[in-house]
């Protein structure tokens, strides 16, 4: 559910809530069709040709709503935890939430998955007891909602990764054995078990009992199926990257480093012996020094002269506060998030150092 915030998908921004950017992608629309090809043939039977499509389209339609539904749930869990939220996508794939996710722990990242399958079963009982009260094309309709809502429930909390149960069962993994890479390996194995698992109940068995599964049946799950096991298998070269991370050692990647606030006169700059990183105000690493700017300040202005006129500022996100036990991955996710070859290390809000990609590359290398 979390990534690191690469360029946003090809599609349409349909909105932003809350800051957070929502897209339908252009994929999407293959997923929209294959909804309206299953169900419109036989609402068209019942209702006629023009109602019965129709019917299809609201069909596609309302399981859209009812993806960004289980998707804002997602976003919102992140953000009430402190997470970063990059964005929410509908796609082919039905879904998913970007967000920064280096400091999450078992617990929260277990409360952030099982939102989205909640909100899933709550639309679908509304659903339900509104189709009760219904007659006719609107109780039929949102019968099928109910249904749709309940079936993205019950998927979605099957204990295999990419989906939710996947990160549950994840979650409780790496609370027991405290190695998050060892715990989503084994998710994503558990993912591609309940691949095969689906392809031999829908499928596999029938076709042992000499029964033919209908085109639709073999299209969802041929689509299901290809969303899990690309995901699963994801998940298993995630897991096993962040195992290879568990063995970088972030203090010896440091290079000493000396803060020096924006406020404070050039010429205090002299008396540093390390490399000068500049602070605001607060504390907080927000770039470097400038040489070219520095070497043009006429001796006799170094007194009268602030920092910041020499600074030149680092990107957003280049500043990380390392928490014990996760560091490499808080420092690798620095990487990512701010594109900076350089990242300023800080513990306990006070400045440790400096990292350069090249090393952490090195680093890896050697692992």
């Amino acid at each position: 559910m979390s990534a690191p915030p690469e360029q946003p998908p090809r599609g349409i921004r349909l909105a932003t809530i809350a800051s957070i950017p929502v897209y339908l992608g252009w994929s999407w629309l293959i997923m929209g069709g294959l909804v309206v090809f299953v169900v419109g043939p036989s609402a068209a039977q019942s209702y006629g040709a023009a109602t019965g499509y129709s019917i299809a389209v609201v069909y596609a339609l309302a399981l859209l709503v009812s993806v960004l539904a289980h998707e804002a749930a997602h976003a919102i869990a992140a953000r009430t935890f402190g997470h970063t939220v990059h964005r929410v996508v509908a796609d082919l794939w039905g879904g998913h939430t970007a967000f920064e996710a280096s400091r999450a722990t078992p617990a929260t990242s277990a409360a952030i998955a099982v939102v989205g399958p909640l909100t899933n079963a709550v639309l679908g009982v509304v659903c339900l007891l509104a189709s009760s009260v219904l007659d006719g094309i609107p109780g039929t309709v949102l019968g099928g909602v109910a249904f749709v809502n309940g079936a993205l429930a019950v998927l979605n909390l099957l204990p295999g990764l990419p989906l939710d149960g996947g990160q549950i069962v994840e979650a409780g993994v790496w609370a027991v054995t405290k190695d998050q890479g060892r715990a989503r390996v084994a998710a994503g194995h558990l993912g591609r078990g309940l691949v095969i698992a689906i392809v031999m109940a829908v499928i596999g068995f029938p076709l042992l009992r000499g029964q033919s599964p209908d085109l639709s049946t073999i299209l969802w799950t041929a689509l299901v199926g290809s969303f899990l096991w690309s995901g699963a298998t994801q998940a298993i070269a995630h897991g096993r990257a962040l195992g290879t991370l568990s063995g970088l050692d972030v203090p010896a990647l440091l290079e000493p480093a000396a803060g020096i606030r924006r406020d404070r006169p050039i010429s205090e700059l002299t008396s540093l012996r390390a490399l000068p990183v500049v602070l605001d105000e607060q504390g907080a690493p927000v770039g470097f020094i400038d040489h070219d700017a520095l070497r043009s300040v006429p001796p006799q202005a170094v007194d009268t002269t602030a920092v910041s006129a020499v600074t030149t500022n680092a990107p957003a996100g280049w500043a990380v506060e390392l928490t014990p036990g996760r560091e490499a991955l808080e420092l690798v996710s620095a990487f990512q998030e701010s594109r900076s070859r350089v990242v300023a290390v800080s513990e306990g809000g006070v400045l440790r150092g400096i990292v350069r990609v090249e090393r952490v590359n090195a680093a890896l290398a050697r692992n």
